[in-house]
């Protein structure tokens, strides 16, 4: 409960918690600080116990602390992509539903029921809030908000101006679906074109570290005299830091929004 308290007056603890809602990950965010801090001080450990140098402990707690980080960002990435990729046929199968006849409402339910997952569990808890008297707009902003997808924004954004302005929201689904694919599209050529530049930052962070492995598997000695020496650890963390800039100069260059 203490803890609790304290990460309730932390704006980190809830940005954490917006991402394990948007990574589906059931887990509180005080478990999930508590899981990030002991790997942190076990890898930490584990790092300076085998090194003689002072840093080498946060560096090591930093780095495996991270893990839960990464593990949680890339599921959170690994469903929006999911999603996104279901979305334009939910959208299809929405307009089907609401050209019969059916209410708004009504076509959220048929999504629900006829879409697999991701899109299906979001749009059944968007239509049972919605039923349990929830407004349409603050369940639609709900469903934005477990989902960091643009796609669903611009879903979002149609609807609720439809429900303003008036109109027919069938077409209006429909030349959303539309635009989504040809987003799609779009970006799927944007990947191909910039696949080298990717693939080059990749390797050019790489080559580095397995240059530096295999020397000290080939000639364990090779590297004794920049360990040893004072300026040796200043060195590293210096080429460490210009790999890192150079890799997110990279990825930087070649995410072009669409």
């Amino acid at each position: 409960p203490a803890l609790d308290r304290l990460l309730r007056k932390l704006s980190v603890a809830e940005r954490t918690r917006g991402l394990l809602m948007q990574a589906d990950v059931k887990m509180r965010v005080g478990t999930f600080f508590l899981i990030t801090i002991g790997l942190g001080v076990l890898g930490g450990a584990i790092v300076a116990i085998g090194s003689t140098y002072w840093w080498a402990f946060p560096i090591g707690a930093g780095l495996v602390g991270s893990i839960p980080y990464f593990v949680v960002y890339r599921k959170k990435e690994i469903r929006k992509r999911t999603f996104e990729r279901q979305f334009p046929d939910a959208l299809d199968l929405m307009t089907g539903a609401l050209r019969s006849g059916m209410a708004f409402t009504a076509a959220l339910q048929v999504v629900a029921e006829e879409c697999p997952d991701p899109v299906s569990g979001e749009f059944r808890i968007g239509f049972e809030e919605n039923r349990l008297g929830l407004s349409l707009r603050d369940s639609l902003n709900d469903m934005t908000k477990r989902i960091d997808s643009t796609e669903l924004r611009l879903f979002v954004t149609a609807v609720l101006i439809q429900k303003d302005t008036g109109g027919n929201l069938a077409e209006i689904l429909e030349g959303t679906a539309y635009v989504i694919r040809d987003r799609f599209r779009i970006l799927g050529d944007v990947r191909t074109i910039t696949a080298q530049a990717r693939l080059s930052g990749v390797i050019l962070t790489a080559l580095p570290l397995a240059m530096v492995g295999a020397r000290l598997v080939i000639v364990p000695d090779y590297l004794k005299t920049l360990l040893s020496d004072p300026v040796g650890p200043y060195l590293i963390g210096a080429a460490a830091f210009m790999q890192l800039l150079g890799f997110v100069l990279i990825r930087k260059i070649v995410n072009i929004k669409v």
